[in-house]
């Protein structure tokens, strides 16, 4: 009850968090609130600007036929104007009066359509490069927002040099060049793509159009339409970043009092959290994780004895300690009972053959003396280690004449011999819970050049497991009594083993085992 009692003392203080939670929201709800209301003032104004630089534009740029002429020839429209196209120019203002331009425009010839694009297009820009230099916009460009020529630029505006001149060098133009740009992260540009014909705002990093400064601009689209086609659009950027920094920092004068209280009492009540709920808690989840990891119950239980909470999180560390114990304990029986098992199921294989008792088990030690060489895990050295023990259960089904025949085997009880593992691959392969022990049955006889049997695998074809179950199963073949010979000195059987790497054997558990030979001075290993 005290443990409760406590624990909910706990939960209240965590409560108290969710203050600062919502003082938090609340700032941000404040932010939200005057960022908007900063937009609502900033759209009117740019709505203005833009409906009248467009009235100024279309008061010149007033024919789809002029933007499209810009997109095709971008190069010759931005060459200066000569004399005669001035001369031309002039004539064409009184030839079009009164006429459907677009069509009037497409009928005249190539200088004419030339020297009539040049002029408008010194115009707009005039006009744009005028409005950049009179008012405080960040950027103000004319540019394509079509799906096949997205981004190209009719004119980027330039401010006037430090004279107070625009600049009238055609040839520094921008026409045909073109912002990079993803246009799926412009939802201003995709709303105007869908039709709208309303001016669309949108924040965008500068750094999308090739800025690499990181900051920030307001910046607003208005569509420039003929005869219901969006030609091009107008584009017009304030520096949002500054904005933003001032509204910041007025939402930290507001905020900051508050903060500094409540971060006090947060300090305070996060480290009374900290010692009586967090720790112990990540403490128990740390200890639970190694446990699964290294399986060590002592060690896991003496940690959890190390947790002293006064609450349910102590309680949870005692069930936890016990859940361990049980844990071991029933998975050491288990281990015990497959180890006695397998351990039966060996002494009945080898039981066949009085000539090669015990070949099973020293063929499970080699296995996992040679994994643990080869640097593999705990799990795959006892997994190994069975797989040694019933590599040979296929003989099971082998008549005992022919597994104790002494003399030599014909061609038909070879035949039979060979069978083995296909009859041990039969019978492993209905335990599901452990399907590597098939493996080592039914391959340990395969060799590397592929004239092994039952399958004639090779090289990589055969599995790991069992290559190196073929390396131990040859060793303890070459050290052990048999009735036809005595066990090998150890040289033979070391020149053998490195004789037959590549063909027999697989380099890999093969050096492992000439590693484990050399350092057997002795010759302690054979039978």
């Amino acid at each position: 009850m005290k443990r409760k009692r406590r624990l909910r003392l706990q939960v209240a203080a965590i409560m108290l968090i969710f203050y600062v939670i919502v003082l938090i929201t609340s700032s941000f709800i404040v932010y939200r609130s005057a960022r908007n209301t900063y937009l609502t003032a900033k759209n009117d104004m740019i709505e203005r600007d833009l409906t009248r630089i467009r009235g100024e534009v279309t008061a010149w740029a007033d024919t789809p036929w002029f933007y499209d002429y810009c997109c095709q020839n971008p190069e010759k429209v931005k060459e200066p104007m000569t004399t005669a196209e001035y001369t031309i120019v002039d004539t064409l203002d009184e030839a079009l009066y009164g006429k459907d331009k677009e069509q009037a425009l497409k009928k005249l010839g190539d200088a004419e359509q030339l020297a009539y694009a040049k002029d408008i297009y010194g115009r707009i820009r005039f006009i744009l490069d005028n409005e950049l230099s009179t008012f405080d916009y960040g950027a103000l460009w004319m540019m394509d927002i079509d799906e096949d020529d997205p981004g190209f630029i009719f004119h980027n505006a330039q401010r006037e040099d430090e004279n107070g001149f625009p600049s009238y060098d055609i040839t520094m133009s921008s026409l045909g060049e073109r912002f990079s740009m993803d246009v799926s992260k412009h939802p201003a540009i995709q709303n105007l793509r869908s039709g709208s014909t309303d001016t669309e705002y949108e924040i965008v990093s500068s750094a999308k159009n090739g800025d690499n400064s990181g900051s920030y601009n307001y910046i607003a689209y208005i569509p420039l339409i003929y005869d219901g086609q969006t030609c091009a659009v107008i584009g017009l950027s304030y520096n949002w970043d500054q904005f933003h920094s001032q509204l910041i920092g007025q939402l930290w004068m507001m905020t900051g009092i508050l903060s500094v209280v409540m971060a006090l009492s947060i300090i305070v009540l996060l480290r009374h959290i900290d010692k009586v709920a967090l720790k112990p808690l990540s403490y128990v989840q740390r200890t639970v994780r190694e446990y699964m990891k290294s399986k060590d119950s002592t060690a896991a239980r003496g940690q959890l004895d190390k947790i002293t909470a006064k609450n349910e999180i102590g309680v949870l560390s005692d069930d936890v300690s016990e859940l361990i114990e049980e844990i071991d304990t029933y998975t050491s029986s288990i281990k015990t009972l497959t180890r006695e098992v397998m351990e039966a199921l060996a002494h009945t294989i080898d039981a066949k053959d009085k000539y090669t008792n015990g070949h099973s088990f020293r063929v499970a030690v080699y296995s996992r003396m040679l994994a643990k060489e080869l640097g593999m895990s705990a799990k795959e050295q006892e997994d190994i280690y069975y797989m040694g023990l019933l590599h040979d259960i296929g003989k099971i089904g082998i008549p005992n004449v022919i597994i104790n025949k002494t003399t030599k085997l014909t061609n038909e009880e070879y035949d039979t011999i060979k069978k083995h593992p296909v009859y041990g691959y039969e019978i492993l392969a209905e335990i599901e819970s452990m399907p590597e022990l098939s493996i080592g049955a039914r391959y340990h006889h395969e060799r590397i050049d592929g004239k092994g049997y039952p399958d004639g695998l090779k090289g990589d074809e055969i599995p790991f497991m069992a290559r190196i179950i073929a390396v131990a199963d040859s060793y303890d073949t070459m050290t052990s009594n048999r009735s036809y010979r005595a066990y090998l000195p150890q040289e033979v059987v070391r020149d053998e083993i490195e004789k037959n790497i590549g063909t027999q054997f697989d380099e890999a558990p093969a050096r492992a085992m000439l590693k484990i030979i050399d350092s057997d001075k002795s010759y302690m290993l054979h039978e």
